[in-house]
């Protein structure tokens, strides 16, 4: 196909320039546009990083995820992934790699046996950080001699802890047994932790540093010399390790993630490192900092209704015995406090796609190469698709509407993306947030410092700093 130059629809590069500035972030400037009238692709021009294509509506983000996907396989990648060669993994592979190691992982997300295990893992780990904390409260009013004390934590340092947890069991088999097999599994923890921590620091950085001269940042150097080299070592070391255990057992004797890629014919050690690396990165501070914010939310004083909603069914459920069918209907108010967070807080608020072929999106005309940029938190927040409170936290819209919340469609809500590089974690994530604010609601009262959710978003959702708070026990009972 050929096509006449790119239409000039959307602002120049001095109105994005500014309004990007004045908006603070593309995803925000996104409603402005949306206010202007740009209701299908708005060219942004952006003088040497070139033209990008903002999808201003779900239906052409459906054009590019989904109805003509083959066109827009390449997913926009930072520097520092490329550098780190975290563009090797699921998350930023490209083209046919990117198909075969999404099929290689399917069957641990979706065949009944693994999701059966991944919710065994969200029910015991979320039961033991409770089981922790009441402890750590009884021995607080053990040292003040009193007959309760209440806990101040990091909500979301905790959060993290708990969802590193989970995530370790589900994809390197690392829960309770596995731990104990496994010499260097409390060190594999920590430095996975500490990993995320400085690559996220090193994004943060102003001006790069380790871009402009690496050795003068610290966290770079801490990334690239101590953290990433060890890491690999770590994981070969468990990938080694799980060959000689799993090697003669057949396919399917375990259903964590680790276990199903090293029966995979052809599929090299790094492969598999690279895959995992991904998978620990998407699935453990994105759900982390969901978790955070569902909670802290529900504890607003405004929100006290669906508190008290959330409160009954925990309460009135057996949350160690649900099934995964189970879920939605025995805690529908809890789902909903979990999708609605996700709409107005998503772990990633801004995804590009290059184009591999000149191509028509919308009413727009984009060349080969052309990034076309779309936004869950843009689709979350437009007006005309969730209304005038658009912006207010309402999990009454999925209580009465469990598919699209009142949304004309269920391309207005995409935290997990859609279509081929859709998120392979998007049931255990939802699963996770349902169980881990089920389990600590029916344990604890909540008081937080802060009156108003502080976010900010470095490469994903960071709410550092912003949920500190105090725990106390709502009985007695173990």
């Amino acid at each position: 196909m050929r096509l006449t130059p790119p239409s000039t629809a959307g602002p120049t590069f001095w109105a994005a320039l500014f309004g990007i500035a004045l908006d603070g972030s593309p995803w925000q400037y996104m409603l402005r546009l949306r206010r202007q009238g740009f209701d299908s692709v708005a060219r942004v021009p952006l003088g040497p990083a070139g033209d990008f294509y903002f999808l201003q509506s779900p239906v052409t983000v459906k054009q590019v995820c989904v109805d003509e996907a083959d066109a827009f396989p390449r997913r926009f990648s930072v520097p520092l992934f490329e550098t780190l060669a975290l563009d090797r993994g699921i998350v930023y592979e490209q083209g046919q790699r990117h198909k075969q190691q999404k099929r290689l992982c399917i069957p641990s997300f979706e065949n009944s046996r693994s999701m059966a295990s991944f919710l065994e893992a969200v029910q015991d780990d979320s039961a033991a950080l409770a089981a922790s904390w009441r402890r750590d409260c009884r021995l607080a009013a053990g040292a003040r001699r009193a007959e309760s004390a209440s806990l101040p934590l990091d909500l979301y340092a905790e959060m993290r802890r708990l969802t590193l947890s989970v995530v370790l069991r589900v994809t390197f088999g690392l829960g309770a047994e596995g731990a104990q097999s496994y010499a260097n599994a409390a060190e594999l923890s920590s430095i996975i932790g500490r990993y995320l921590e400085a690559i996220v620091a090193t994004a943060n950085e102003i001006p790069p540093l380790w871009q402009l001269s690496p050795r003068l940042s610290r966290n770079y150097v801490a990334v690239t010399e101590e953290l990433l080299p060890r890491l690999r070592e770590l994981v070969a070391e468990l990938i080694a390790e799980r060959r000689r255990l799993d090697g003669g057992q057949g396919e399917g004797s375990s259903s964590d993630l680790l276990s199903v890629l090293i029966q995979q014919p052809g599929l090299k050690d790094d492969d598999i490192l690279y895959i995992l690396f991904d998978l620990v990165i998407a699935g453990s501070d994105t759900t982390a900092s969901t978790l955070t914010a569902a909670l802290f939310l529900l504890h607003q004083p405004e929100h006290a209704e669906a508190l008290a909603a959330v409160r009954a069914e925990v309460d009135a459920a057996d949350l160690d015995a649900l099934t995964l069918e189970q879920l939605r209907g025995t805690l529908p108010w809890t789902t909903a406090v979990a999708r609605e967070t996700l709409r107005l807080y998503p772990p990633v608020p801004f995804v590009g796609r290059t184009s591999v072929e000149d191509a028509v999106v919308g009413d727009c005309e984009v060349p080969q190469g052309g990034t076309l940029c779309w936004s869950p938190f843009f689709l979350g927040r437009e007006p005309s698709s969730w209304g005038d409170d658009a912006d207010a936290f309402r999990p009454q819209r999925w209580v009465a509407d469990p598919i699209t919340g009142g949304a004309p469609s269920t391309f207005c809500w995409l935290p997990f993306g859609a279509g081929p590089r859709g998120c392979l974690g998007t049931r255990l994530g939802l699963t996770e947030v349902v169980i881990g604010c089920a389990t600590l609601l029916k344990a604890f009262d909540f008081k937080f410092e802060r009156e108003q959710l502080r976010y900010k978003y470095d490469l994903t959702l960071n709410l550092e700093g912003s949920a500190l708070c105090e725990v106390t026990p709502r009985d007695t009972d173990e």
